[in-house]
């Protein structure tokens, strides 16, 4: 049965289209799949590092996070022996924690040359770890310039033991045709966060979530999506300067309380990334949750609000990032309609 809208009026290409029943199997089937791609390369009990914590109010990156760490303590069974951001590593401390064992990156979509520093990381790595088993957790791939492209895979092909999973079908074809790797399809790690509730009562009809950085296109959504009464326009909402060192401190204390080694200085901040990442991803939850209706340009507005069971519309960014992962992922629950310019 076709899903419509509030009113009662039939749904536009583009909208989010499944009920309930069917997102709850889509939702379980990519978790599955992210178990079959993932689980050849953790054991366990065996220690492993996690690499480049987003510290940023990007939500999306935060519930990757969170989606990861729910991954690997079902199946790892344990913490992450170390995690640092992009811009902090200690290189020499991630031997002495983990002097064997996988080492993971961080997923999302930043490999490329959009988002230049997390890919000049990536291959630090690669040239400080040669030989030693990385592998990359689900990423859109997206180069603008062929010498990028050329330097990432001469990191890759001089390592010799790196897995890159793909987050779409685009970005699974160009890493087989550029990369001597092994590249294998994966959905975002933000599914293993499995079926969410709102956590708040809808205050508007609509809400626009719309993007304001580089992969922003510029345009609005067609005018007559949804009739409503009460619209917001909003993108992630930024932070204000005091909330890391707050949340520093509140981890601190909550690490005594719970009577971890807080004199560690890595068990602190393995607490302090998972307090940072819950916080923001609960400040994205209660954004998505005010709307009983989304249009976003955000992938993992999309997501969210398919694990929230919320209807909504899905524009693309800048370069087809969401395009790709709906044609991937979710195409019998959502399509995409490209937005028109003002």
């Amino acid at each position: 049965m076709i899903a419509r809208s509030e009113n009662g009026s039939r749904p536009h290409r583009g909208m989010h289209l499944a009920d309930r029943a069917t997102e709850l199997a889509v939702i379980e089937r990519l978790k599955s799949t992210i178990g079959s791609v993932l689980d050849p390369y953790v054991r366990p009990g065996i220690p492993y590092a996690l690499l480049d914590f987003p510290n940023h109010d990007n939500i999306g990156d935060s519930a990757i996070w969170l989606g990861t760490l729910a991954y690997f303590r079902a199946r790892a069974l344990r913490a992450p022996a170390y995690v640092c951001t992009y811009d902090r590593p200690d290189f020499d401390e991630l031997e002495r924690r983990c002097p064997q064992g996988p080492i993971f990156l961080h997923g999302g979509g930043n490999f490329g040359d959009i988002w230049p520093w997390y890919q000049t990381f990536r291959e630090a790595v690669l040239a400080r770890f040669p030989g030693r088993q990385i592998v990359q957790l689900p990423q859109t791939l997206h180069f603008e310039r062929p010498e990028t492209l050329a330097a990432a895979a001469d990191a890759i092909e001089r390592h010799g033991n790196f897995v890159l999973l793909a987050r779409d079908r685009r970005s699974y074809e160009t890493a087989t045709s550029a990369f001597a790797c092994t590249v294998v399809l994966c959905p975002d790690m933000a599914f293993c966060l499995g079926p969410l509730r709102r956590t708040r009562p809808a205050q508007n009809d609509l809400l626009l979530l719309l993007r304001t950085d580089r992969e922003s296109t510029a345009r609005i959504p067609r005018h007559d999506l949804t009739p409503a009464r009460s619209v917001l326009r909003a993108d992630w909402p930024a932070e204000s300067p005091t909330f890391r060192p707050a949340m520093k401190l509140r981890s601190a204390f909550g690490a005594v309380a719970r009577g971890l080694r807080w004199y560690d200085p890595l068990v602190q901040r393995e607490h302090l990334y998972e307090r940072l990442a819950d916080t923001r991803v609960r400040r994205g939850l209660d954004l998505l949750s005010s709307g009983r209706y989304i249009i976003a340009d955000r992938l993992h507005a999309h997501i969210l609000a398919l694990l929230l069971g919320i209807p909504h519309h899905v524009l693309d960014n800048s370069y087809g990032k969401l395009a790709a992962f709906i044609e991937a992922w979710t195409p019998e629950i959502t399509t995409l309609e490209p937005p028109l310019s003002p």
